[in-house]
């Protein structure tokens, strides 16, 4: 797992995202602007339908954890659902949360194509690929 980047500057927020991170056998933890997500956790995991575009779980320290897939550049995620365990639920937890997911995304996948989830795109906030202000162009 590649790393080097926690969620933010409290101590006890890294380790438990360090937990999650090898509860889920994961490849990579990259920080986020922590208004949207605090961190991004990727697996080794894809999907087919996507493209091959690798699985992550993004979390939030208000709202809890999202299963998402990786966006075409590095500031973008595009989230499937959320997981639907709390704000910081024990590690082994969102692991096996993560795995039924993951399995019935799966199924999905090759038996109904139509009825696969549409993921929203969240951009980070301090990418400047969006606009900032109502009164910005193209807002």
């Amino acid at each position: 797992m590649s790393s080097g980047i926690g969620a933010g500057d409290n101590p006890d927020d890294n380790a438990y995202v360090f937990a999650v991170a090898r509860a889920l056998n994961a490849e990579t933890i990259r920080r986020w602007d922590e208004v949207t997500f605090d961190v991004v956790v990727v697996v080794s995991k894809e999907f087919r339908y996507y493209s091959g575009r690798r699985i992550l779980l993004a979390w939030n320290r208000y709202f809890g954890w999202s299963l998402g897939i990786e966006g075409q550049c590095p500031d973008r995620v595009l989230i499937i659902c959320g997981l639907g365990l709390g704000r910081r639920p024990p590690p082994e937890g969102i692991a096996d949360r993560t795995d039924e997911v993951v399995a019935d995304l799966l199924h999905l996948e090759y038996r109904a194509l139509d009825a696969f989830p549409v993921p929203t795109v969240v951009h980070r906030l301090d990418s400047g690929t969006f606009p900032t202000g109502r009164g910005s162009p193209g807002w």
